[in-house]
């Protein structure tokens, strides 16, 4: 069990309402029909609740009184009202890890996460080079569409700029050995081994638009921080043409992936 998902027992149920552990047994034992099999196990088991037993006990704590109306509060359960109460849904989310373990719950309707770690491609730093493209792509489209350049043009270009730095690094084959102490996110050397690659292994060279482009990067930030912790560039004002930009990065990256495809059937 990882520590992304502690158990919930009697002591911490209570902290959550803030009352004593014997009430919370008190709840058991006059809803126990309502709650999951882990919170009433047999006897020398361990008792814990998960999340959907929390719902329950949250609509109990509402309507508990020194004399609670026991039939009224099963009424509401039996018409799932706390399924529509939002108190409820914002306490659930306060107490509910965003990172679960795998369970049989999860099918193909989870849609609304990504299975991360194991075997997955979180290492491939082509894949990732990838992801940091389609993700300044979508921050574009976003400010287009909404009018928010202003407010996602640094996290925008940064993507790009990251993308390019990952597409080259892998490319290179970019490792610790090579790397440069001084700026180890210099595009700069990067970009030259880049051009030797492709001159000696494909006898081709460098198209300028895509030379403009991470120059450009490289000019704007240089050690890959500037539009990571906003720090200040001693440039004169210039204009950032959002669609010019996105269009420029697709063909930089369908120019990337062909190369890592070339690579990639060379070396099998």
């Amino acid at each position: 069990m990882s520590d992304f998902n502690k158990k919930l027992i009697v002591s911490s149920v209570a902290k959550i309402f803030e009352v004593s552990s014997d009430t919370v047994k008190k709840w058991i034992k006059i809803f126990h029909e309502y709650l999951s099999s882990s919170a009433v196990p047999p006897k020398g088991t361990e008792r814990t609740f998960e999340i959907e037993d929390i719902r329950v006990l949250a609509h109990i704590f509402s309507y508990w009184e020194d004399e609670p109306d026991i039939e009224y509060i099963k009424m509401g359960l039996n018409s799932n009202s706390h399924y529509d109460n939002e108190l409820i849904d914002n306490l659930i989310l306060q107490i509910s890890p965003f990172v679960i373990e795998p369970n049989d719950k999860m099918d193909e309707t989870w849609k609304h996460g990504v299975l991360f770690g194991g075997l997955g491609e979180i290492g491939d730093r082509f894949y990732l080079a990838n992801s940091y493209k389609l993700a300044g792509d979508r921050l574009i489209e976003t400010a287009l569409q909404n009018e928010e350049s202003w407010d996602l043009f640094s996290p925008a270009i940064y993507n790009y700029r990251h993308a390019t730095e990952l597409y080259l690094k892998d490319i290179t084959n970019f490792n610790k050995e090579n790397n440069n102490k001084r700026n180890p996110h210099d595009l700069k050397p990067l970009f030259e081994k880049f051009k030797v690659i492709l001159s000696e292994d494909y006898g081709t060279t460098c198209p300028d638009w895509f030379s403009n482009v991470v120059d450009t990067f490289n000019k704007f930030d240089p050690g890959g921080t500037t539009f990571r912790y906003g720090e200040r560039v001693n440039l004169d004002e210039v204009f950032i043409d959002f669609v010019q930009m996105k269009t420029l990065m697709g063909w930089m990256s369908k120019s990337f992936n062909k190369i890592r495809e070339r690579q990639s059937s060379m070396d099998s």
